[in-house]
C-alpha cells in the first residue's frame, strides 16, 4: 500500500485528511495535489436514478469567484433523507461521519456550459472586508477566526468527492491546470510545490489562462468517483492548497455529476 499511495502516506505529520484506502478499485491518479479515482463507485442504475431525481428541480449555480471566471451549470440539492444509503457510502469513502458531509449536489452541464478556475476551499472570515490580494482565502487569519459558524478555528473544506453520473465522449473534463500555481508569478519564493513540505498561506495568484505546472485531466465516465483535497486539515493550519485549483472544461455532450464536500475534521 505504501508504494501504491506514495507520498500521500509518507508525508509526516499528516497534513491531508486520510480517506478510506481500503476502498475497492481506489487509484491514486496524481500526487501533489493528490487526486484519487474509484471507477464503478456507482452503478448504471444508480446514476440514472440520480439524473432523473434532479431533472425537474435544476437552478443556476454560483461560486466564490475571484478570478473573473464563469459557472454556467445548473444544479439541485438532494435532501439528506432522500439519499441515506448513498451518503453512508460517500462518508465511508471520505472516512468521515455522515454529519461531516454537506448535502449532496447534482450538477448538469449542457453544451457549452463550464465552470472556470476555482477552489473548493472555504474563504476565511473577512468580517466584511474585501479580499487581500496576497491572502485571497484569508488563510492568515484562519487559525484565529476560522470561518463563520465553523466548529473549530482552523476549519476548511478538507475533502471533495464528486461522481460522474454519465459518460461524455466530448468535452466536460475536470482539469487541474495550476498544479504549481505560482510557478509563473514574479513573486520571489515559489510557494506552489513547497506547500507540501511546509503548508502555509499562499497568495492564490496564478496564470489563469495558460495554467502553471503539469495538467491533470479526467474525462467523465459514468459511475467514477473522484476525491481531492482543497486544503490541509485544521491541525496543520487549515490552509488552502492552491495547487488544487481546477475547472470543468466546456461541455460538448451533456455532463451530469454528483458532489459533496467535508467541511471539518
Amino acid at each position: 500500500m505504501a508504494t501504491a499511495f506514495g507520498r500521500y502516506l509518507s508525508l509526516s505529520p499528516r497534513p491531508f485528511h486520510r480517506i478510506d484506502l481500503s476502498q475497492p478499485r481506489l487509484q491514486l491518479l496524481h500526487e501533489c495535489p493528490f487526486v484519487f479515482t474509484v471507477p464503478g463507485f456507482l452503478s448504471q442504475a444508480e446514476c440514472a436514478a440520480l439524473r432523473a431525481k434532479a431533472a425537474s428541480s435544476l437552478a443556476p449555480q454560483t461560486f466564490d469567484n475571484v478570478a473573473g471566471g464563469v459557472r454556467s451549470s445548473q444544479g439541485a440539492v438532494a435532501r439528506n433523507e432522500e439519499v441515506p444509503e448513498l451518503r453512508a457510502r460517500l462518508a465511508k469513502l471520505a472516512n468521515v461521519t455522515e454529519s461531516q458531509l454537506q448535502p449532496l449536489k447534482i450538477s448538469r452541464y449542457s453544451a457549452g456550459d463550464r465552470f472556470d478556475i476555482h477552489t473548493d476551499a472555504w474563504r476565511g472570515d473577512l468580517f466584511g472586508a474585501p479580499p487581500d490580494p496576497d491572502d485571497l482565502w484569508a488563510d492568515h487569519a484562519r487559525g484565529e477566526y476560522g470561518v463563520r459558524g465553523a466548529p473549530i478555528s482552523g476549519v476548511n473544506r478538507m475533502a471533495t468527492i464528486f461522481v460522474y453520473l454519465n459518460t461524455c465522449g466530448r468535452g466536460g473534463r475536470t482539469r487541474w491546470r495550476w498544479t504549481d500555481y505560482d510557478a509563473t508569478c514574479p513573486s520571489g519564493a515559489r510557494l506552489g510545490r513547497a506547500f507540501y513540505d511546509a503548508p502555509g498561506p499562499g497568495h492564490g495568484r496564478t496564470d489563469v489562462v495558460h495554467g502553471a505546472g503539469v495538467e491533470v485531466s479526467i474525462p467523465p465516465v459514468e459511475g467514477t468517483a473522484v476525491v481531492h483535497f482543497p486544503s490541509v486539515v485544521a491541525s496543520a493550519g487549515g490552509f488552502t492548497d492552491f495547487n488544487a485549483y481546477h475547472e470543468s472544461e466546456a461541455a460538448v455532450d451533456e455532463k451530469v455529476e454528483l458532489s459533496t464536500l467535508s467541511p471539518r475534521d
